[in-house]
Formats: structure tokens, C-alpha cells, sequence
């Protein structure tokens, strides 16, 4: 009988467990993951919610980022000339994540990011922001004086992004890891553009300057 009743415990202590497995399966079917909005889908977990950024896993923010420009990366890394280089694991990830995006889910998610509120960023980077005034001239022609921007030029703003992802991208440009590819023509303007940087200090000394706007 002692047998028979350790026994029946025993099932009824496993049963508990599956149950509640169970019963958590059912509940995360109720989410229904496809009603979720398609940046927390293909953003969040590397870009953060509502596009604050995530600097330990390398992903910049987004929120504030003009929608022109955010179109045409996204459309770069599908295409495939942007985040080639292999020992640049965020750039292969963006190559994965936006792999299947059509055009209209493209212009949504753009559409969409631009209603999230910009974030002031942190600065993260230390340099001489005198000498990085005189080095930013060369920068100015696209990006504008105070870092605004310019959309003809095609020319992203500065004003409001993360230091350590903008490090990131020059250094990118300096190595040729980024704007060698023939089809990235705005990416060979900036290829050109970095040569007035000849060190890793004159990339902090700009940025320095740069962050000064903010």
C-alpha cells in the first residue's frame, strides 16, 4: 500500500510541472505574436523599445533618425551592399534581419519609427573639441554648420546620435569596410570625406566637437 501511495504522489507531483507548461503554452498563443507591430519584430531587440539604442549589443538609436535615411540603409542592407564585412557582426545581423522586408513593410517600419519621440544621446567619447571645430569643416559641406543635416546632399544629421556608433561607422570608412561596395555611392562620398581624419584621436576630436552641438 506504502508502494502504491509513493507511487501516486510521485505522478501527481510530476503532472504539476506539464501542466503549468500547459497552461503557458496556451497563454503565450494568446499573445499572438502577429498582431505584435513589425519594429518589435525586426528593431527591438537590438535597437532597444522605441528605438533608444542598445550600445551593448551595438545597435545605435533610432528614435529621431531622419525617415529618408533610415529608408536607404534599410534598403542597403537588404540589397546587400551594406554590413558585408564579416568581422562586423552587427552589419551581418541588419543584413538578416531585413532580408525579406518588402517595400511597403519598409515604408511602414520608417513611417512608424518616426512617431517615436528623438532621445538625447550620452556622450561617450573624450577629445579635444577645438581641434575637432577645425577638423568638422570638412564635414560641414554635407552635414551643415550645427550638424543638421542636408537631404539633398543626402547627408544624415549628426545632432542627436550616439557618439560610439558614429566612431564606429568612420572607422568603418576609414578601413573601407563600409562604402566600398560601387552601389553604395553616398558611402564613396563619405569614403572620401574621411581622409581629413588620419587617426583614431582626430575621430574622437571631431566627435567631441560634434557632441558640443548637441
Amino acid at each position: 500500500m506504502k508502494k502504491l501511495i509513493s507511487g501516486f504522489a510521485l505522478v501527481l507531483v510530476l503532472s504539476v510541472p506539464a501542466q503549468q507548461q500547459t497552461a503557458s503554452a496556451q497563454q503565450y498563443d494568446k499573445l499572438n505574436l502577429n498582431d505584435q507591430p513589425l519594429s518589435n519584430k525586426v528593431c527591438a531587440t537590438c535597437h532597444g523599445s522605441y528605438g533608444v539604442g542598445n550600445p551593448i549589443v551595438g545597435g545605435p538609436s533610432l528614435a529621431g533618425l531622419e525617415p529618408w535615411y533610415l529608408k536607404r540603409q534599410l534598403e542597403g542592407f537588404r540589397a546587400k551592399y551594406r554590413g558585408n564585412n564579416k568581422s562586423y557582426v552587427p552589419g551581418n545581423e541588419m543584413q538578416v534581419s531585413v532580408a525579406r522586408l518588402s517595400d511597403t513593410e519598409i515604408e511602414g517600419l520608417v513611417s512608424y519609427i518616426a512617431t517615436w519621440p528623438p532621445v538625447a544621446p550620452e556622450q561617450t567619447i573624450d577629445g579635444d573639441a577645438n581641434n575637432g571645430s577645425a577638423l568638422y569643416a570638412s564635414c560641414a559641406a554635407c552635414h551643415g554648420i550645427n550638424g543638421e543635416g542636408n537631404e539633398l546632399l543626402g547627408a544624415p544629421a549628426l545632432v542627436g546620435r550616439n557618439d560610439w556608433y558614429m566612431a564606429r561607422q568612420l572607422k568603418l570608412f576609414m578601413s573601407g569596410d563600409r562604402g566600398g561596395n560601387p552601389d553604395d555611392v553616398y558611402g564613396q562620398q563619405m569614403r572620401a570625406g574621411v581622409q581629413a581624419l588620419s587617426s583614431e584621436q582626430d575621430i574622437n576630436d571631431v566627435l567631441a566637437y560634434v557632441s558640443t552641438m548637441n
